[in-house]
């Protein structure tokens, strides 16, 4: 297989940069929701050390209670500080490195001809999907990264740049596999 696209398809080069970005992707998702889900216990958690700290009071061993739950609380501390935020930035980072590189190639490595099978209008919906999903792999890690390193402004941007990504995905997917697996089924029951 050729590294360069051309009458042939898309060649090696694109392919694996498409693999690599998908699997960056997915693998950020997992950290990102993961991160969420446990942000949110250890939220939990300290409110239920910070509502017995209330039971404390007015108790013989009251200073004892209220030391033992301050431990329980730098605890949870720590064990928020070890979230994977750390691991999300990089995957972030990488996803935009990726996204660079993706460009980048697109302009040295040219597109394949459309697929005969795509009709005016699927080429137009698809030249359009792919362009999006491209600017969102700017979008959403650049708002991450401004999450981290401003302030809460940015989560808007950054939640509807997500809601926006999974829309074209689908509709992404949608068109492919509309094309390798319906449209090639209708052929193959013609032929028999």
């Amino acid at each position: 297989m050729p590294a360069r696209n051309g009458d042939h398809g898309y060649g090696w080069v694109s392919k694996l940069l498409h693999w690599l970005t998908f699997g960056l992707i997915v693998g950020q998702f997992v950290v990102g929701y993961t991160m969420t889900t446990e942000n949110a216990a250890a939220d939990a958690a300290a409110d239920r050390v910070h509502d017995a700290k209330k039971l404390c009071d007015d108790r013989p061993d009251e200073e004892r209670c209220e030391d033992e739950l301050d431990r329980r609380e730098d605890a949870l501390d720590d064990a928020a500080d070890d979230s994977p935020s750390g691991l999300h930035v990089v995957l972030g980072l990488a996803i935009l490195a990726m996204a660079v590189l993706r460009v980048s190639w697109r302009r040295v490595g040219g597109l394949p001809p459309w697929a005969d099978a795509l009709s005016a209008s699927e080429r137009f919906l698809e030249a359009w999907l792919e362009k999006a999903l491209l600017l969102l792999l700017f979008v959403i890690p650049i708002t991450g990264l401004l999450l981290v390193v401003e302030s809460d402004d940015w989560v808007g941007l950054h939640v509807a740049a997500h809601l926006a990504f999974f829309v074209m995905l689908a509709l992404h997917i949608g068109l492919v596999l509309k094309h390798t697996v319906i449209q090639r089924d209708r052929h193959l029951a013609r032929m028999l």
